[in-house]
């Protein structure tokens, strides 16, 4: 005992392990010996013999003081019991090991699948799991839950039943909200608790009751009634939705959630998903049976699926609307309901290691709006067989490879030639770098060839101005230089210890003239201006069109760095490109929107570019305090001399839930039309008024119309162990009307939320707004370890 003792390796200081053969053999010679400072293993059987011990039968036990008797061990201070997830404390704890029993006196406190009982006595069989404990107070602290109970009975060690039991997920002792029970059950195979004779008390007051309720207790998906979305709009009227939620299996649940709409009548929504070792995915279907407005029957389909065999890779992404206003009706979501092209895609892909080859079919359904200007409807590719292949390092080279094969279809057959489209790509780099420098040669060959058909069916007048030729292809080959410098010096920022640094940086691309005038545009378009596209050597998207380029890009940048955290406090960053000789390559010849221009003498060709070197584009970034960040980027045209495009904002962030932001949206060029041309300033606000209440706010005014685009305000009180939130909004549509919404939503921490939940609106609307309530997560092996 003493030289056990001495070596704390093996044990907590003062404290000894002893097996229970030791114990009774003890207490074969004297009855009533103690020992002070013990830590027993006990287990089921013993004999001569080595063995294995079950460990779900093999008890700890731990206590300031120990006596034994024939059949009794007696705990006193600070005891403790441990089998196979059951902790049981107390002041004093006698064990009987004939029935295999525990009798608490004093703070007994039994816990057992992440749940605590404490009371003043308890009386637990430790084999079957089954007990009692009166006048408990309990809590489940993976969902917050805690209450008190006059009687609690453990059974079998997987379910708990309460008598005139209350539950809440605040703080013992609020009288924020609670519910009580004369009857609670809870099971703790599946974490669900059932409730008969239930009562919901606010404040105080009870206000809700029904003779039988069952809800989680755990963060496990159950079967069951999920929370509510209760909304009014102008547009639908008052607005009900109760999803129903089916827990069919592990990786298998269904939820079907049927809304009433005051204007509109009813919607049945169905979503089923499924997660497999090889495949998964959304399958979900909302139908309106009879649209009072519209007088008529409306849906929307979606199927989002993955599937993965050895090598293969399998996706589908199909979207279909019964009409092109279905998600402007019916989307909560202000993105997904300016959506105007849904997609319909499905691939299949095979991957090694140093190369892809994938076959994809992309189709689209064009959501034509009542009272809209046409939508531009894009080609199909039906199909399209790409391989791509890179290799990071082969002697120092940098190797990638693209071949592409399409087959382009469109439905405007007028206007849209359709034809076959076949792309190559092959490119070679050297990398160079050192401590302080980059140097990286790049040679590329592009080629692009082209197979039309139809094109006896264009509109004639159309066909012959622009004149495209059913075979035509070219090959170009493009190199390109990317080089830099990166300078430090010790500086200092704000009397706070820098580093600052100068890193200019130097983009060099020569690709030569190629006549593509008579060539289609199936999936191309102008690249923006931007940093990234500084450093492209294309100055268009897509495989359509191959820039012709003599031409070299110049960007400074110059940032400030925290010397000890290495954080950025101020980057500034300035670039231009300038053209050695003129772009002839247009990306059309005539763009067709602007053909019957031409035709009457009023537009000439576009796109060709004869500027000797390009607008800049500036940016600063400035913390100018640990709060408070400032951000611009502007765009300013050397030819117009005038800003052409400014995002500009600063954002004052001194705590989490509170953020004041404010930008200016300018966008003037000249390639963007004008329905997109936007002239606007935003403000957004989350503010805490008090200690509990906080105020929300957005406020975006367009000055080129004089009028605002979208007006956001509410409230939201946060109490201990529940929020409520209040939020109206009003937004432009795409037909010029006014849209008003209202969210009403009362949210119980850790139980669930009542109403319609305005979260995702005001994270869009707001910039860094965060929920002052967060949901608690799923919880780990050894979160709530005993």
């Amino acid at each position: 005992m003493s030289d056990f003792s001495k070596n704390p390796s093996k044990g907590l200081p003062a404290l000894k392990i002893l097996s229970v053969a030791c114990a009774l053999a003890c207490a074969t010679y004297a009855h009533a010996q103690t020992t002070d400072g013990v830590r027993l293993r006990t287990a089921g059987s013993l004999d001569d013999s080595p063995q294995v011990v079950n460990e779900n039968s093999a008890s700890f036990i731990s206590a300031d003081r120990m006596e034994t008797t024939d059949d009794q061990i007696v705990l006193s201070g600070d005891a403790e019991v441990r089998r196979a997830g059951t902790v049981i404390r107390g002041d004093n704890i006698t064990y009987t090991q004939s029935t295999d029993t525990v009798d608490v006196k004093g703070n007994a406190v039994v816990t057992r699948a992440g749940a605590r009982f404490a009371g003043p006595e308890l009386n637990y069989q430790i084999e079957t799991e089954t007990g009692e404990m009166q006048d408990a107070t309990y809590e489940y602290a993976a969902r917050r839950i805690q209450g008190k109970t006059k009687y609690a009975r453990f059974e079998s060690g997987q379910s708990t039943q309460l008598r005139e039991a209350t539950l809440s997920t605040c703080k013992p002792g609020s009288k924020a909200w609670w519910i009580e029970a004369d009857t609670l059950t809870i099971d703790e195979t599946n974490n669900m608790a059932t409730a008969h004779d239930v009562s919901f008390h606010l404040a105080g007051l009870p206000v809700l009751g029904t003779p039988y309720a069952f809800f989680p207790v755990g963060t496990d998906r159950q079967s069951g009634l999920l929370t509510p979305t209760v909304g009014m709009s102008s547009d639908l009227g008052f607005d009900y939705a109760q999803p129903i939620y089916w827990n069919i299996a592990p990786n298998y649940d269904y939820t079907f959630t049927p809304r009433i709409m005051g204007k509109r009548g009813i919607m049945l929504g169905n979503e089923f998903r499924f997660l497999t070792e090889n495949m998964g995915g959304t399958l979900t279907y909302d139908w309106v049976p009879d649209d009072r407005h519209e007088d008529r029957s409306r849906y929307g389909a979606r199927v989002d699926a993955w599937a993965k065999w050895n090598n293969f890779h399998f996706d589908v992404d199909y979207n279909r609307a019964s009409d092109g206003d279905f998600l402007n009706d019916f989307s909560s979501n202000l993105s997904e309901g300016d959506n105007a092209i849904l997609p319909q895609d499905f691939s299949a892909k095979y991957s090694k290691d140093f190369w892809t080859a994938s076959l994809s079919v992309r189709k689209n359904q064009v959501l034509e709006r009542d009272h809209h200007d046409p939508v531009d409807r894009p080609y199909e590719k039906v199909p399209e067989f790409s391989w791509n292949a890179y290799y990071a390092d082969f002697y120092g080279f940098e190797i990638s490879s693209t071949l592409e094969a399409t087959r382009f279809k469109h439905r405007d057959k007028d206007f849209k030639p359709e034809g076959d489209r076949f792309y190559m790509n092959h490119s070679i780099a050297y990398p160079m770098r050192g401590s302080y420098w980059f140097f990286t040669p790049k040679a590329m060959l592009t080629g692009v060839s082209y197979n039309l058909t139809g094109l006896n069916n264009l509109d004639r007048d159309f066909r012959n101005t622009v004149g495209y030729e059913k075979n035509s292809h070219f090959v170009v080959p493009t190199f390109s230089l990317d080089t830099g410098l990166i300078f430090e010096r010790e500086a200092s920022w704000f009397g706070q210890d820098a580093t600052q640094t100068f890193e200019p940086r130097l983009f060099y691309v020569y690709t030569p003239y190629r006549d593509q005038s008579k060539m289609p545009v199936f999936d191309s378009s102008y690249m923006d201006l931007s940093f990234g596209s500084f450093f492209m050597e294309n100055a268009f998207t897509g495989h359509d069109r191959v820039s012709e380029a003599n031409q070299v890009s110049l960007i400074l940048t110059s940032r400030y760095l925290d010397r000890k955290s290495g954080q950025e406090l101020f980057s500034a960053s300035i670039g231009q490109r300038y053209y050695f000789s003129d772009q002839e390559v247009a990306l059309n010849r005539y763009t067709i929107d602007d053909w019957y221009k031409y035709r009457n003498g009023t537009r000439s060709i576009e796109g060709i570019n004869k500027e000797s070197r390009s607008d800049y584009l500036g940016n600063i970034t400035a913390h100018l305090t640990k709060n408070i960040v400032a951000s611009t980027t502007a765009q300013y045209s050397t030819s117009e001399d005038r800003f052409t495009r400014i995002n500009a904002g600063i954002r004052w962030q001194p705590k989490p839930s509170a953020v004041v932001g404010l930008y200016y949206r300018y966008d003037d060029l000249p390639t963007t039309i004008e329905e997109d041309r936007i002239k606007q300033i935003d403000l957004g606000v989350q503010w805490p008024l008090t200690n509990s209440l906080y105020g929300l706010a957005r406020y975006n005014y367009a000055l080129d119309e004089s009028k605002p685009v979208e007006m956001l305000a509410g409230v939201e009180y946060v109490a201990d162990c529940w929020a409520l939130r209040l939020v109206g909004q009003r937004t432009l549509d795409s037909e010029d009307r006014y849209d008003t919404t209202f969210f009403i939503q009362l949210e119980l921490t850790g139980l669930g939320s009542i109403g319609s939940d305005p979260i995702e609106e005001l994270r869009r609307a707001i910039p860094g707004y965060r929920p002052t309530t967060d949901q608690p997560g799923a919880a780990g092996l050894y979160d709530y370890y005993e």
